[in-house]
């Protein structure tokens, strides 16, 4: 057996052997204990979830920019764009460098499919792609190769690609090999205004991507040629870099999602395939905000069908309420029990790429030398800068000679900082814990999964993953913080959540080295010091009293009209009710509990609420359907501009981007309503509409005579009578389907277009659902 969580020759596979081997010729008690622990089983892995996945930086272009049309496919290569092969990208398989879409050559006669497009990097192209594309050329194959100029060899850390390189350039070369169809596709086609590209390039912006792409599609099948789309975006992490130095333009403009607008359809996700687009659990379901600290100004979560959105223009984000309790204002902090360094020492620190796991380890490999200590630092990356997994193995030890592995073995983990649970709940970092021995702080506040983006859907709640470590290591050997949600509170900034981390296990009694030499450490290593001391200082704060911390921070997004989910039928129907009764009028309100008490009388000899839990839920989302006087009140609504406050600080203004029925275009690609920016000269038209919420429903609502309003509140009617017939015919053995069916309207989300697929869906779930709760009871046994 090798290590369970990585199948490499490890220590502990070679402390086995010899431990075996000895045991044959002196028997003893020690070795046996030892051997015994070395071949205890893992941790047994944890349940289902989604994994930490390497995936492309917010704002990254690839997210659009490895797009295809409906009906095409495509190959990856080498670099960063390579992880479309796990998106929804229809892209498979992967070459060596300069490889990029020759398999085409010898698959193209031998296959239905008349063509594919090809990704390459811009990198990979200077270095030997423009082989591969010589070749196709040469071969007269159907292929579109997107050259995907980023200004950076973004998957290594963001170098310069090692050479002179330019847009033009490349339609020139791609000219004078023999591609006779070239297109250039930017965020910024402006810029290409009499530049000095090859004959007949078309240039065109990058909303116009899917348009470009398939008509370069036709001409390649048509003349069974080569065809080219070099597609022009900045890396999104080479852009952060360039702005922190003053290198790069930096607008100020930013994204900010009204999450008592936002219905939680993840279209904006859809849009943009960006991880800056994160949940945010509410009483009304699972909604959308943006990660300021992670977000890159891509913008094109805008492009999301949804009112939601505003773009904030000038202003600053908010720098947190660090001056609020300063140092002064704080006792000294006492010094914790660290440990003993009798034996080496090792810590596990678990996270995401990108956000400073690395540099924690290399901060207390340092802290170790100064005080004269042994220290060893592993870190395992892999996809690191791409936001995967990124394990620090650090080793501490009285001297350095008594240091003999650098990698922490199967259950050899004496603490682990857990700056990411996901991570922490791997099977990798899980094989290194060992109850009795290993203990654990971690930051319970979890980023977004790739899996959340894809699926639109939390798999694994921060609870989940917090209590199988608990299960794993006992509660009294865990702490949990929402770290990453403090950090920003107070220092402005996510970015500190990893160094606050770092001090609240420090205070925790979890590293063996000193406060003073972590901070020298910082200072040494020259980068955002006195921020980097400030978190680390709040993190030991923390640890030594969360409750004083907790009130400076006081975060003011959590809302009365999307706060924390409420527990018990009673709860839910009052907040429901009042809702309704702000929605429209206390008739509304009254008409709903009406519903909810017969469903819960006809529920009540079952000894059961979870019907009438479900109604209370499902009957409120119907019949407050946001139309456009509710989208009105709830951006007049003060909790609104309380939330920007929250985030924003100076003197900014509000846009709004909204598609009005009678104002708003159509897209000539997708037949979606074009959204519109309104300035905030629009307010008081809001406040107004707002008013004339008493129209609703009625023969004078200008609204209520289109199709999507229509279809709302048939709903509201169809689904009274699905009650109707539920209570009919409520048992026991029907239960379950009854709540299923109940609950549907929870999966109808989004407005427009979004929202009518999902009514779709909920209806022809609905069918199969009526099918079975109709048919006899007999046969519910057997399904059973």
């Amino acid at each position: 057996m090798g290590d369970p969580a990585d199948r490499r020759v490890s220590p502990a596979i070679v402390a086995r052997a010899l431990a075996r081997r000895l045991l044959q010729f002196r028997p003893a008690e020690a070795l046996h204990a030892r051997l015994a622990a070395l071949e205890a089983p893992a941790p047994a892995p944890v349940a289902a979830g989604a994994p930490r996945t390497p995936w492309f930086c917010s704002g990254c272009p690839h997210n659009i920019s490895t797009r295809v049309p409906e009906g095409s496919r495509a190959t990856a290569g080498i670099g960063c764009h390579s992880m479309a092969v796990w998106m929804d990208r229809n892209t498979s398989t992967w070459t060596h460098m300069g490889g990029e879409g020759a398999p085409w050559i010898g698959q193209a006669p031998y296959t239905e499919t008349r063509h594919i497009f090809a990704n390459l990097g811009d990198g990979t192209y200077f270095h030997s792609g423009h082989l591969a594309v010589r070749a196709a050329v040469a071969a007269k194959v159907p292929i579109t190769y997107k050259i995907l100029f980023n200004d950076a060899v973004a998957m290594t850390g963001g170098q310069a690609v090692d050479g002179e390189l330019s847009v033009p350039a490349i339609t020139r070369q791609m000219a004078a090999e023999g591609v006779g169809r070239i297109a250039v596709a930017s965020d910024e086609p402006h810029k290409y205004a009499g530049a000095d590209l090859a004959p007949g390039t078309t240039v065109h912006h990058r909303d116009a991507l899917d348009h470009v792409q398939r008509e370069l599609r036709d001409w390649s099948i048509e003349r069974g040629a080569v065809s080219v789309l070099v597609y022009d975006q900045t890396c999104a992490a080479e852009k952060r870099r360039r702005r922190k130095r003053g290198a790069y333009p930096d607008p100020a403009r930013r994204a900010f999602i009204n999450t008592l607008v936002c219905e939680g359809c993840g279209d904006c996700s859809t849009q943009s395939n960006c991880l800056a687009i994160e949940p945010v659990e509410t009483d009304l379901g699972v909604k959308r905000r943006i990660n300021q600290s992670a977000c890159n100004k891509d913008y094109s979560c805008l492009k999301g069908f949804c009112p939601s959105f505003v773009t904030v223009e000038g202003g600053a984000l908010w720098r947190g309420r660090e001056a609020a309790g300063r140092a002064t204002d704080w006792p000294i902090l006492p010094e914790p029990a660290r440990p003993a360094l009798d034996a080496p020492y090792a810590l596990l620190v678990t996270g995401i790429g990108g956000t400073g796991v690395v540099t924690i380890g290399a901060l207390l490999g340092m802290a170790a030398h100064l005080e004269g200590k042994g220290a060893s630092v592993l870190d395992v990356t892999g996809l690191a800068q791409k936001g995967g997994a990124v394990t620090s193995h650090v080793r501490f030890a009285a001297r350095p000679g008594e240091i003999h592995a650098a990698r922490i073995g199967q259950g050899e983990a004496d603490a682990v900082l857990a700056c990411d649970l996901v991570v922490a709940n791997g099977a990798d970092a899980r094989s290194r814990m060992r109850a009795g021995r290993t203990r654990l702080v971690g930051n319970s506040a979890v980023a977004p999964t790739a899996d959340f983006t894809l699926a639109q859907a939390i798999t694994r709640t921060a609870e989940a993953l917090a209590a199988d470590l608990t299960g794993l290591l006992g509660a009294e050997r865990v702490a949990f913080v929402p770290a990453a949600r403090l950090a920003a509170a107070l220092l402005g900034d996510a970015i500190a959540t990893n160094l606050f981390m770092l001090g609240f296990a420090y205070q925790r009694g979890l590293v063996p080295v000193e406060a003073a030499a972590i901070e020298r450490a910082i200072e040494l290593n020259a980068v955002a010091v006195e921020a980097n001391r400030s978190a680390f200082a709040w993190g030991r704060r923390a640890a030594h009293d969360l409750a004083a911390v907790e009130a400076l921070a006081a975060p003011a997004e959590v809302t009365a009209l999307a706060g924390a989910p409420a527990h018990g039928l009673d709860e839910i129907v009052e907040r429901r009710a009042a809702m309704l009764a702000g929605y429209q009028d206390a008739a509304l309100a009254r008409k709903y509990r009406a519903l909810v008490e017969r469903v819960r009388a006809a529920e009540r000899p079952l000894g059961s609420t979870r019907l009438a839990e479900a109604v209370a839920h499902g009957y409120a989302k119907l019949l407050a359907y946001k139309d456009e006087y509710e989208v009105a009140r709830l951006y007049v609504h003060p909790e609104f501009r309380a939330s920007l406050d929250a985030a924003f600080e100076g003197d900014y203004r509000v846009r709004f981007h909204l598609a009005p029925p009678l104002l708003a275009g159509r897209d000539p690609a997708t037949g979606a309503p074009r959204k519109i920016a309104f300035g905030p000269w629009i307010a008081p038209l809001l406040r107004l509409l707002a008013r004339l919420k008493v129209l609703r429903g009625t023969a004078f609502d200008p609204f209520g005579w289109s199709a999507e309003r229509r279809a709302e509140r048939a709903l509201v009617t169809d689904y009274e009578k699905l009650v109707k017939e539920l209570l009919a015919g409520l048992d026991p053995q029907r239960l379950a389907i009854a709540v299923e069916l109940a609950a549907l309207p929870e999966s109808i989300r989004g407005f427009g277009h979004v929202k009518a697929a999902a009514i779709s869906a909920a209806k022809r779930r609905e069918t199969e659902l009526l099918a079975a709760l109709r048919a006899p009871a007999a046969l519910l046994d057997l399904a059973r």
